[in-house]
């Protein structure tokens, strides 16, 4: 059900009815309760009184939050990564790289094996970073961040994603620091522009901090 919920498989909003999703997964309605009370843990499932329990929505608050506890974590990890890293820790970077960079080439774009290219990167990228808390700490933000990222893949530049995206790699493998945490900061403040121009966000909500926070990390 997590994958589900962060592939947008099982949309924002949604309700989540046990009979359905027992159904689904094929299992019985008690474990089905317990995940959902484990994913409310996350902050992807929310309890209504009257309508039960939903797909935690979307809003700028959340996805300003959540940018900026990736902001905090990954160039850490990616910084220890860079000072560790082996040689085989080098290719699977180039590796996840190249799977990454073709499937955002790709024509008829699919949003899910894009996103799924785009984690299977970082979990590569960080994998040399001895910390196994930062790791996980990193991976739970960054798949957080995943329901905004598919929101907003097709209304992103990829051409532009895909030069800053090698920039990064070049400057990871030669473990300049300083260059992957402002090409990641850009990289997330430019998703988090696009969520702001996307349908999804409501005028009231989109306003101040949000916008505050992208024009800071341009800067």
């Amino acid at each position: 059900m997590r994958s589900a919920i962060l592939l947008g498989e099982l949309p924002p909003g949604q309700r989540l009815l046990t009979a359905q999703l027992s159904e689904r997964f094929s299992v019985s309605p008690t474990p089905l309760r317990e995940a959902m009370q484990r994913l409310a843990g996350e902050g992807l499932v929310e309890f209504t009184t009257q309508r039960g329990a939903r797909v935690t929505p979307l809003s700028a608050e959340d996805c300003v939050e959540i940018t900026d506890l990736r902001c905090l974590l990954e160039p850490v990890a990616l910084r220890h990564a860079a000072t560790s890293g082996d040689d085989a820790w080098r290719q699977r970077v180039r590796a996840a790289s190249r799977g990454l960079l073709s499937a955002w080439k790709e024509r008829d774009h699919a949003r899910a094996s894009s996103e799924l290219a785009y984690r299977a990167f970082y979990e590569a990228s960080v994998s040399a970073c001895r910390s196994f808390r930062l790791r996980q700490f990193a991976r739970v933000v960054r798949e957080q961040e995943a329901r905004y990222r598919l929101v907003t893949i097709d209304s992103v530049d990829r051409r532009v994603l895909a030069r800053d995206h090698r920039a990064m790699v070049n400057a990871l493998l030669a473990a300049d620091t300083a260059q992957v945490e402002e090409l990641v900061k850009r990289e997330v403040a430019g998703f988090v522009r696009a969520y702001l121009g996307t349908s999804v966000v409501h005028p009231v909500t989109a306003a101040g901090t949000v916008e505050a926070a992208v024009v800071e990390r341009q800067g």
